[in-house]
């Protein structure tokens, strides 16, 4: 166990859940907003399979963002709706989105149970609002990872979805994968037989 990275993982997260729980919707309070475990569980495993480095310039954008005032969450709601311009125009950020749209749509096709398929346009646009929120230095090795991964030929979306299932007492994602299969059959199965 890492404990430094533990750490920064532990504060990213928290300053997160601050901004996220801080986030002012139009409907009032949304129902992900009463699940901060589920929050916490989620972006651990976004941030998990990023290197140290990225999460020091990330932290440090969360506390700056924080000085200034600024709700970084807020934002990237803001911008998913189309509620304020574009911030960003980095070309990083289309590499990235590219890149995790490839990978995605390659775990979708091999565990389309787990990875829904349908929501790979949702995915885009989150990545990519959530990526114009981020500082120059934090979308240089945010970048820097995705391109050690396809060096080493990792795909990161697998790499999360994996810590996932471990978080959920699978013990892989084709573990996961079989037995919502085996359910699905067994469903189909019944209702034909009825």
């Amino acid at each position: 166990m890492n404990t430094t990275r533990d750490t920064l993982l532990d504060l990213i997260i928290s300053l997160e859940l601050a901004m996220f729980l801080e986030v002012q919707n139009r409907g009032g309070t949304s129902p992900c907003q009463e699940r901060p475990e589920s929050f916490r569980i989620m972006r651990e495993i976004t941030h998990g399979v990023l290197s140290d480095t990225f999460l020091q310039r990330y932290l440090h954008d969360l506390e700056q963002a924080r000085r200034q005032g600024r709700n970084l969450m807020t934002e990237k709601y803001a911008l998913m709706e189309g509620l304020i311009p574009r911030r960003n125009n980095d070309p990083l950020i289309a590499e990235i989105v590219q890149a995790e749209s490839a990978w995605r749509r390659e775990v979708a096709a091999q565990f389309p149970r787990v990875v829904q398929p349908e929501g790979h346009a949702g995915f885009c646009l989150y990545l990519g609002c959530e990526l114009q929120t981020y500082s120059g230095a934090a979308l240089q090795e945010y970048a820097a990872c995705v391109q050690e991964a396809l060096r080493g030929l990792r795909n990161l979306t697998r790499d999360r979805y994996e810590l996932l299932m471990h978080k959920l007492g699978y013990a892989s994602l084709a573990q996961c994968e079989a037995e919502l299969a085996t359910r699905s059959h067994r469903g189909i199965a019944g209702d034909h037989h009825a």
